[in-house]
């Protein structure tokens, strides 16, 4: 992990982007590679979201590369806040909010292909 300040969440979007090989998502992942980090929601996402036993176990080893960061009691208080706030206004799921929670208790960039869940919260960065 880098600074504070350099590092990039990435979240499940973006995994399956990965996964499927889209060609920007895989420049910009190989460029940013050693900042980016994933949230452990994201993880479990990607790994239920496997169509069959053996794109689980590759989706597994894939993980095994990244920095997973945990749902601490931060990031759950702040996920709580964030759907108080959200929640109705933008259909955000609980997963949605601990990622954002995630990015801003983490102070990171939010790396997403679904922006419209991300971008009325404030404060959180996306790329």
């Amino acid at each position: 992990m880098l600074g504070m300040e350099n590092r990039i969440l990435a979240d499940t979007s973006v995994l399956i982007a990965l996964q499927r090989r889209d060609p920007q998502a895989v420049s910009f992942f190989r460029k940013h590679i050693y900042k980016i980090d994933i949230s452990r929601i994201s993880a479990c996402e990607f790994i239920y979201g496997s169509r069959n036993k053996g794109e689980k176990n590759i989706n597994k080893d894939f993980l095994e590369w990244m920095y997973i960061i945990e749902i601490d009691e931060n990031i759950s208080e702040r996920a709580f806040e964030i759907i108080d706030e959200y929640g109705l206004k933008v259909k955000m799921g609980v997963s949605d909010a601990l990622i954002a929670a995630t990015a801003l208790e983490e102070n990171m960039k939010l790396w997403t292909l679904n922006q419209k869940h991300f971008k009325e919260i404030k404060n959180v960065e996306l790329i």
